[in-house]
């Protein structure tokens, strides 16, 4: 499965600009750091003094008090610790706040055009990445640069005592660098391709419990099971390259630790026997390596979380980074009588290539109902869709009140647009919740329209009325119920243009000629109804037939 290539650093270049949001706190964090470990290595210096004022054979106010204040430097270092876990418990919650909130804003505004080829529910998957992105925030602004701080802090320590320290800690360090960079750029490759493999099961293991019943009724197939499989070893063989990556990573560090270990303890007890230096700054070497230990350790185990936080922020930029729909800058007057449109040379294609529109040229006036009629394919869905604002790349040009549709602001154009369309659907809330979307609409025309359409019968039967909670696409709801809830919705309101995409499906005879009586009587918007049903050709002004995406008839 591809992925695509990127960068480690415009991967750390999109986390700064994550942190740059919290500019303050990530100051406050890192200050911290820089404090802890200072006091971290005050421990060192004031055990060699207390050790020297020992070697001298008598207990005095002085050593009385740097126990005090080694033990208060820890006790401060303490406090220090827990203030930077308060900041990033801060920075953490703010995470999840702002991804929520983005993720539930540009979700309606994305491009459909452009997401066509995205199964968005699946995509969404992504916002669990803010969990990993959490963690490794942690590691990345507390672990990470405490470890780093105290390396840098124990090597200039040491080098005070000998300047070969410092010399040979430098080159240490160049190694070690030079080697993460070096894998850094493959960890990051293997690491998002074992997280693209492990969202492609998740989908897989999601759609089959969306068709449940479709396997479970299966002739002894075995499919779902293959499809696992596949894409199970596709991620297993991804987590063993990335694991690679960090057991190279792993072992440079771990050298460094032990060169490190054992080349300050030969220097520092040759430098002891020749009496360059004593016993107190032997012992506190001693103390600052095993800090240093102790930092690399911490060094080892974060860098997963390192690469998991830089695979979360690539992960939640697919939803994030997605390109979002172009609105105009042009309001839709507020009228009560419907808008004229046209059709000039129109014509659509979709990525696939497939040709769906060719060549339309119409003109419909204000406050005309028009059938769209034609097979399955024919183009009819498409041309209700050039109608809502949100495909561009068509040829041609869509006009509505003389103004390309493109130019007008989409939410001008959407509030006096009411649209049923087939892609439309029942989401999980309350009946009212699906009949209003969260607009305030008075009870009394929600009442009205719900008798006009039947659906008061339904909400009678129910103990919970408007407040019924329905499940998710509509499940346990009949067809008939769902497209009468569909249709509420798109009547509700006062509308200047009606797209309507098989309004009638699922009705019978009797309710299909109230719901034509209803939409033709509603108001003196312009109706466009796309449907198969050639009996509601003599009750519209205007008729169009479409064969494979040219009129094939235009009658009016």
């Amino acid at each position: 499965m591809a992925t695509d290539k990127i960068s480690i650093s415009k991967s750390f270049s999109r986390f700064y600009n994550l942190l740059r949001l919290d500019k303050k706190d990530v100051s406050a964090v890192y200050m911290l750091a820089i404090l802890a470990g200072l006091l971290q290595l005050s421990v060192p210096l004031g055990v060699q003094t207390i050790i020297s004022f020992v070697m001298a054979g008598s207990f005095s106010t002085s050593i009385a008090v740097l126990i005090i204040m080694v033990v208060l430097g820890v006790f401060i270092n303490g406090l220090l610790q827990v203030r930077q876990l308060q900041v990033i418990e801060k920075m953490q919650q703010k995470i999840f706040l702002r991804y929520s909130f983005e993720f539930s804003d540009r979700l309606p505004k994305l491009n459909i055009e452009k997401m066509d080829n995205y199964y968005l529910p699946e995509l969404v998957n992504r916002f669990f990445d803010t969990v990993s992105l959490q963690k490794g925030l942690e590691k990345l602004l507390l672990d990470l640069p405490a470890a780093v701080i105290q390396v840098m802090f124990g090597l200039m320590l040491l080098a005070f005592y000998h300047p070969v320290f410092i010399a040979f800690g430098a080159l240490l360090l160049i190694i070690v660098i030079i080697i993460l960079r070096t894998t850094s750029p493959r960890g990051l490759s293997s690491a998002l391709k074992a997280s693209d493999y492990k969202y492609h099961v998740a989908a897989w293991l999601e759609e089959t419990a969306r068709v449940i019943r479709t396997f479970k009724f299966a002739k002894s197939t075995t499919m779902h099971i293959e499809k696992t499989d596949k894409l199970v070893s596709g991620y297993l063989d991804s987590r063993t390259q990335y694991f690679r990556v960090l057991l190279t990573q792993f072992w440079s560090l771990i050298s460094f630790k032990v060169i490190i270990t054992a080349a300050m303890l030969i220097v520092g007890a040759m430098l002891l026997v020749n009496q360059q230096i004593n016993i107190g700054q032997f012992i506190a070497a001693d103390i600052v390596i095993i800090t240093i230990i102790g930092s690399v350790e911490k060094i080892i185990l974060s860098l997963d979380k390192v690469y998991d936080a830089l695979v979360s922020v690539e992960k939640l930029g697919k939803v994030t980074n997605a390109e979002m729909e172009e609105s105009g800058s042009i309001i839709l007057a507020d009228s009560k009588e419907g808008v004229a449109v046209s059709f000039v040379n129109a014509g659509f294609s979709y990525p696939n290539g497939s040709k769906a529109l060719q060549d339309i040229s119409l003109s419909v006036p204000a406050g005309s109902v028009v059938h769209v009629a034609g097979s399955s394919g024919s183009g009819k869905s498409t041309l209700l869709r050039l109608l809502t604002g949100n495909y561009k790349s068509f040829s041609g040009s869509v006009l509505i009140e003389d103004v390309p549709v493109g130019n007008y602001q989409l939410d001008s154009l959407r509030a006096q647009t009411g649209i049923l369309l087939s892609s439309q659907d029942i989401f999980h809330g309350t009946l009212l919740e699906n009949i209003t979307l969260g607009n305030k609409i008075p009870m009394d025309e929600i009442t009205t329209l719900a008798n006009k359409t039947g659906l008061e019968h339904f909400v009678r039967s129910h103990k919970d009325g408007y407040d019924m909670v329905l499940d998710p696409t509509g499940n346990r709801l009949s067809n008939h119920v769902k497209q009468n809830i569909l249709l509420v919705r798109a009547l509700l309101g006062k509308h200047r243009l009606l797209l309507l995409e098989e309004p009638f499906e699922h009705l019978d005879t009797s309710c299909r000629e109230c719901m034509i009586d209803l939409v033709k009587s509603e108001s003196n918007a312009t109706v466009f109804i796309a449907s198969e049903d050639e009996r509601l050709s003599s009750r519209c002004d205007i008729v169009i037939d479409l064969n494979k995406g040219t009129i094939q008839k235009n009658s009016a």
